[in-house]
């Protein structure tokens, strides 16, 4: 009976996080410039066949080394079971992070009680920081699921059929490795150090399977590398040891440690609470200064960092008395993990973005959960009634934040002097700018466009321009809108400024008024739209020229500076890129 209720729970637990993590998926879907890139490659893949997919994935921010594939054939699945559109294609980012829910309960309860292990999967399922990465197409965003496989399979081994759980691990670990670049450099070391500690005996033969199956699986990027010469291995090479950034030479080891700290006492706190008012003191030499953020949230950061210590002090702790061979490999990989994204994070402090802590999330959850445990040992029943509080404290103001959340995207549509309260820690967004809005902008642009049948040119801000132009085509056939340079204008153009409505207006408009009259003004929430016209004097008698799309040849040029990232359709042509022309030639 007991057993029974607790699948019940585990059922529920995860209809609230999908729930939650569904709603509205597709008009409040963040939308810019990585998720356009990402579904201009679906659009010609679903539209040519899957030649046209690449052997290299999207770059690794602030380099040009290239990651893995895997997140656009996922991707392209997607898109095939779930609709040709952006929506669709980001399905299977949906479905992972949902079935993350019961995954991560039967992680922790290797070493959780039942009822502690609910408590902290509530707190997962409704997180807001985990909810917001649920919600859109990006590749840090699978992060959290393919590490807690993988890490979940290793801790398999202890209960039999670890031949079966090294395979798992293998192929999990393969797609981690695809998503991010610190989770290639960090999850693999922590996995190995992990089984060097326990040393699991299992027979060769499975060990060069599993290894075989990993290579196999990242397969398309070594093509690549093989038909360039091994320019994706010097870029890892020089990324790898260039990753702490500007920040290297105005800060000493001291101020970043103290900075990192930092990082992981806001994000542990945001995790826990969906609260972004958190901050706290920064080192600068032997300088300590409380920026205004810090000072609005000082006290959510100070109660953060003691249940960040409390929290450290007691995974040592419980290592250290446990007796169970299941529980202490359990906690020794959670060390492992800790000590290493921590340290990795270091050199990287001062450049730390908050998808970093999609890495150890799940991690920061289940050190709250021993220092919850550590309470109810400590103090006994009023030791649990104080944790069913404050895991009910988390839910709650979780909750909270999601609906806040929620009524921001809702407004950012319908309110042209929407601002965001509070400043956002989780996408780092200057405002609120949804999918659906850019459809109805991208409608707008439509219905101009089809009363003239004039070209349509698109100035926008640089985060979104990409996005809207992709959006803009979609409604317009055959494509005709793109974006070009103010030293011509035509008389036959429809020409649209498109920016933030918190923008300062006249400011961004002053360049376009010289050349152009504004014919009508229309809101959309937090975009505005201009519409304009050549002004007579200055026209040039004619329509601009839009680049059409060739599909006898789709192939991109790449210059002689840019590795070239090869399509599968390539790869079996047989064609070869040349340095000096970029261009792919049969030998």
């Amino acid at each position: 009976m007991r057993k029974n209720k607790i699948f019940w729970g585990v059922v529920v637990i995860m209809l609230v996080g999908a729930f939650l993590r569904s709603y509205h998926f597709g008009d409040w879907m963040h939308y810019q410039l990585d998720q356009s890139r990402d579904f201009k490659i679906m659009q010609s893949a679903l539209q040519y066949g899957p030649g046209e997919l690449p052997l290299q994935g999207p770059r690794a921010a602030g380099s040009f080394l290239r990651l893995g594939p895997w997140l656009y054939y996922l991707e392209y699945l997607s898109a095939l079971v779930f609709g040709h559109t952006p929506v669709g294609s980001v399905v299977i980012i949906l479905l992972l992070n949902i079935l993350l829910v019961p995954l991560f309960y039967l992680f922790i309860r290797r070493f959780f009680d039942w009822k502690l292990s609910l408590g902290l999967t509530g707190i997962l399922a409704v997180s807001l920081f985990m909810i917001v990465y649920s919600r859109f197409g990006w590749n840090p965003n699978l992060l959290p699921f393919f590490i807690l496989a993988f890490f979940y399979s290793l801790l398999k081994f202890d209960d039999g059929k670890k031949e079966k759980w090294l395979i798992i691990s293998a192929i999990t670990l393969a797609f981690v490795v695809n998503m991010h670049f610190i989770a290639l450099i960090t999850i693999p070391l922590i996995g190995g150090i992990y089984l060097l500690i326990t040393r699991p005996q299992i027979k060769l033969k499975w060990w060069f399977l599993a290894l075989t199956i990993f290579i196999t699986l990242n397969i398309p990027l070594i093509i690549n590398d093989i038909k360039t010469g091994g320019e994706n291995s010097k870029m890892f090479v020089e990324t790898v040891f260039d990753r702490s950034g500007g920040s290297k030479k105005k800060h000493n080891l001291i101020d970043k440690t103290v900075k990192d700290l930092g990082a992981h006492t806001e994000y542990f706190w945001i995790i826990l609470t969906g609260n972004q008012q958190v901050g706290l003191p920064e080192l600068y030499g032997r300088k300590v200064i409380c920026k205004p953020a810090c000072q609005s949230g000082i006290w959510a950061g100070i109660i953060s960092l003691g249940a960040l210590i409390l929290a450290g002090i007691t995974l040592g702790l419980f290592f250290w008395k446990e007796k169970d061979k299941t529980k202490k490999n359990f906690l020794l990989l959670n060390i492992i993990w800790g000590v290493i994204i921590f340290g990795i994070f270091i050199p990287l402090a001062y450049d730390i973005a908050p998808r970093f802590f999609l890495l150890n999330a799940l991690l920061l959850l289940v050190v709250f959960g021993l220092a919850l445990k550590f309470l109810m040992d400590k103090f006994g029943k009023k030791g649990e009634i104080l944790v069913i509080l404050i895991v009910a404290s988390c839910i709650f103001a979780n909750l909270w934040a999601v609906q806040n959340y929620f009524r921001e995207l809702k407004m950012a549509k319908a309110d042209s002097n929407f601002k965001l309260q509070y400043n956002d820690k989780i996408l780092k967004e200057k405002t609120r700018i949804t999918l659906g809005q850019m459809d109805e902008v991208s409608q707008w642009v439509a219905d101009k466009f089809a009363e003239n049948k004039y070209p349509v040119v698109v100035y926008s801000q640089s985060e979104y321009e990409r996005a809207l132009l992709q959006r803009i085509n979609v409604k317009i056939k055959p494509a005709q809108a793109g974006s070009k340079g103010l030293k011509k204008l035509y008389k036959e153009a429809n020409y649209f400024v498109i920016i933030r409505t918190q923008s300062n207006q006249d400011r961004f408009l002053e360049k376009y008024k010289k050349k152009m009259n504004i014919l009508q003004v229309k809101h959309f929430g937090t975009l505005t739209g201009y519409y304009l016209r050549s002004k007579p004097e200055v026209a040039i008698a004619g329509q601009p020229n839009i680049p059409k799309i060739d599909s006898s040849n789709r192939d991109r040029v790449f210059g002689p500076q840019i590795q070239p990232r090869y399509l599968w359709r390539q790869i079996f042509s047989g064609c070869t890129y040349d340095k000096s022309s970029g261009i792919c030639k049969k030998k």
